[in-house]
């Protein structure tokens, strides 16, 4: 019997990808200035790439009947040996060999490597370790609410200190071990699969969508406003604790997921949800490809970099996906 696969959760990996590659290629123009373009738009909006990669993964992990230490321990050891491979590619390349690639693999994980967004794996990681035991915990959908009203609660206490400091104390966690936040995310997903897709489909509304729709457009002006003159710090990854992000991200989680796709027709969006891990693995490393060949002393050339980084990753993840063993550390 053929296995029935989510377009749409394949579409939310497509955008979450296009998002962490905005944040990153933005970012470059955008620090530069520290002021409002059309740069600081796309950086904002790039804001919510991660919250839905952490929120397809939930609704896929724990939308599982059963969730073994077996199946857990084989989903990390895929991961282990994705960063491995990659850090000992870079480590090669680079001929760094006075660095200990030990030092260099563990450090990846929390954002000490060549891969500083391999954080998210980490994060992964410390995540599965604890998903057997949440599986048996949780399970009903009003612990669930339970639990992520208690996650709510410790993001809210963060945002009070941030604005009484005003500063993120975030600052003072490595991205990796803000489990709150990431858990948060997690298990949201992980709640969205206790529902009916139909009935979850027909119970959000069309005015539901045009408001999460609206509430993503206007966003970055507020995330703008608020790090300029509440956070003074103008990183996007401060805001995962804001309830305004929380609700947003749940409204364009949404809004895809209740979207009438048909696999038949969206062959294209299999292809490229098949490819994004890699995208996510490689495109840090296209960007310096950019910065070397082209530079920034041109008109447009910021916004040339966003779209050059994003089609060469994809194109390259493509090529490496018909090479042996490669095909399998670009897809997680």
């Amino acid at each position: 019997m053929r296995k029935y696969r989510n377009i749409n959760l394949d579409l939310l990996k497509v955008l979450a990808c296009v998002g962490v590659v905005l944040l990153h290629t933005a970012m470059v123009g955008f620090k530069k200035t520290g002021s409002w373009n059309f740069l600081t738009y796309l950086y904002y909006l790039g804001t919510y790439s991660i919250p839905l990669f952490f929120m397809v993964n939930g609704y896929l992990l724990l939308g599982k009947r059963e969730i073994t230490y077996s199946y857990v321990l084989q989903k990390i050891k895929w991961i282990l040996i994705t960063v491995s491979s990659w850090t000992f590619i870079v480590w090669l390349f680079k001929r760094d060999f006075t660095e200990n690639l030990i030092k260099k693999i563990v450090g990846s994980l929390i954002q000490r490597g060549y891969f500083f967004q391999f954080w998210f794996f980490g994060a992964l990681i410390l995540i599965y370790l604890c998903l057997p035991v949440l599986k048996t915990v949780i399970n009903s959908k009003r612990k669930y609410v339970y639990i992520l009203s208690l996650l709510v609660a410790i993001g809210f206490i963060v945002e009070l200190a941030n604005i009484f400091l005003q500063m993120p104390i975030q600052t003072h966690v490595m991205q990796t071990f803000r489990l709150w936040t990431w858990f948060f995310y997690y298990l949201l997903g992980g709640y969205i699969a206790q529902f009916n897709v139909d009935n979850l489909k027909y119970r959000f509304k069309n005015w539901m969508k045009i408001v999460s729709i609206l509430l993503v457009l206007i966003s970055p002006i507020i995330l703008f406003f608020l790090a300029k003159n509440t956070y003074h710090n103008l990183f996007a990854e401060y805001f995962y604790d804001i309830l305004f992000v929380k609700f947003t991200s749940l409204g364009i989680f949404l809004t895809i997921f209740s979207l009438s796709l048909h696999e038949n027709g969206s062959k294209w969006i299999v292809s490229l949800s098949n490819q994004t891990m890699g995208v996510f693995i490689i495109h840090t490393y296209i960007m310096k490809v950019w910065e070397k060949l082209f530079g920034f002393s041109f008109v447009g050339s910021y916004l040339l970099f966003a779209i050059f980084t994003l089609s060469v990753s994809f194109i390259i993840v493509g090529m490496l996906m018909k090479i042996p063993y490669f095909n399998r550390i670009v897809k997680l």
